[in-house]
């Protein structure tokens, strides 16, 4: 098990995964519980959360780039801060952004234009490159230099490649301190993000007058009980974070959703004639996301067959039961959203590409942890009204630009890296319209 975890999570989870409940190992002395359930699921994320932790599984992977920021704070630290940041991303305000998240396909979209029709174009790096430019534009401000994007755009790869090590050792309740394969090299990258984070939050200070930007709004936010502003410390925590989680997740979401429009043409179709319809020639803007169902419903089930962060975890911090499994303090808790998505018992045809699962009809009788693009419960994720606001602007916005299809034998293997990344990146042939 551990070897295919280090090789392929997904590879680890056999056929019966996608059959079952629950699934325990003890191996070692070591308990571990994968969690398919819904209603188990709501149990650990939201009805019982205070009984479950994140840490030490989230710091012993991450920690060495993101310390102690929002993903991995717990108790009275982490929502204090959740206090302070929770405004800059009230879905109301997130919608002033759309016309950045548009924009920000311009450079893509130009360099499409010069390839010429059908011309192969690698989708992966050119929608990090993307979502890349709205993080500047829209949470770092004009601090971000042309070096540091590139400094970014490696580093974060470089991280991300290796995390996979450093989840085997804290599932074996190692030191992730261990050497292990690319333990130098996640080192140098967490370094190097870290680097770039506090170059950017001096240049927001020194600037004198923070602009609308998510950065410049944070540096200066207060607690509303306290009147106490975020340290520097936490700050650069933070917009590490915003690096990682921030554009990575979306990237990823937008290159599986091309894969498919690309291998469903018809869907292709179906999704830029709406936008045609409600967009016309003009810039997507906030009035457009809301008359965009199939934009969404395709958005949405990319998502389910690809979520961007394929894994959660948790520890048990004292003895508990979940269905049939009575679990000592300590037990790992693993939820393989990947499978849960994809599950036998919950979606119908699981595997096939159904972007009407996701009508108001439809997701009114699901369960809400049957579907769990970036979480739920207390500890979902704070970006999540503004990466479905980023994702559906920006597609809309590559759609009405371009069309894809899929080269002969592109075929992309999802591999699990904290995130869902196709193994070998994703190549499209790209006709500038």
């Amino acid at each position: 098990m551990i070897l295919r975890l280090i090789g392929n999570p997904i590879a680890a989870w056999s056929d019966d995964f996608y059959d079952k409940s629950t699934i325990y190992y003890r191996w070692l002395g070591i308990e571990t519980l994968f969690v398919m359930e819904p209603e188990l699921i709501q149990t650990v994320l939201l009805d019982a959360a205070g009984s479950f932790s994140k840490q030490p599984l989230y710091d012993d992977v991450l920690g060495e780039a993101i310390g102690g920021g929002l993903l991995n704070a717990e108790g009275e630290e982490w929502r204090w801060q959740r206090r302070l940041a929770a405004p800059l991303f009230r879905p109301e305000d997130v919608l002033d952004f759309v016309p950045a998240f548009a924009a920000a396909c311009g450079p893509v979209l130009a360099r499409w234009r010069e390839g010429g029709d059908g011309t192969s174009q690698k989708i992966d790096q050119d929608m990090a490159r993307a979502t890349l430019q709205v993080l500047q534009d829209t949470v770092l401000g004009a601090h971000l230099t042309g070096e540091d994007r590139d400094l970014i755009e490696q580093a974060g790869s470089d991280f991300l490649a290796y995390s996979v090590w450093k989840l085997a050792l804290t599932s074996l309740r190692l030191p992730p301190s261990l050497p292990h394969p690319g333990a130098r090299v996640m080192a140098r990258a967490g370094q190097t993000l870290r680097q770039v984070a506090g170059r950017v939050l001096a240049r927001t200070r020194a600037s004198g007058a923070p602009g609308n930007d998510l950065l410049g709004r944070l540096v200066t936010a207060r607690d509303p009980a306290t009147g106490e502003a975020m340290p520097d410390d936490l700050l650069v925590d933070n917009v590490v974070t915003f690096l990682m989680a921030g554009h990575e997740t979306t990237a990823q979401a937008l290159t599986w959703t091309l894969y498919l429009l690309a291998l469903f043409p018809e869907w292709q179709e179906r999704v830029r004639e709406e936008g045609q319809r409600v967009v016309g020639n003009g810039v997507i803007g906030r009035e457009h996301l809301a008359q965009l169902p199939l934009m969404d419903g395709v958005f949405q089930e990319a998502m389910r067959l690809y979520p961007p962060a394929p894994n959660l975890m948790r520890r048990t911090l004292a003895p508990v039961t979940l269905g049939d499994h009575a679990l000592s303090a300590g037990a790992t808790i693993m939820i393989p959203i990947y499978v849960v998505h994809r599950h036998r018992n919950l979606w119908r045809d699981p595997l096939a590409f159904d972007p009407s699962r996701f009508t108001a009809e439809a997701r009114a009788k699901r369960h809400r942890c049957a579907y769990m693009p970036f979480s739920t419960g207390p500890r979902s994720c704070i970006g999540a009204s503004f990466a479905f606001a980023e994702g559906k602007a920006m597609l809309a916005t590559l759609l009405a630009g371009a069309r894809f299809a899929l080269p002969d034998g592109e075929a992309p293997t999802p591999l699990a890296r904290i995130t869902l990344r196709p193994e070998k990146g994703l190549t499209l042939k790209v006709t500038p319209l």
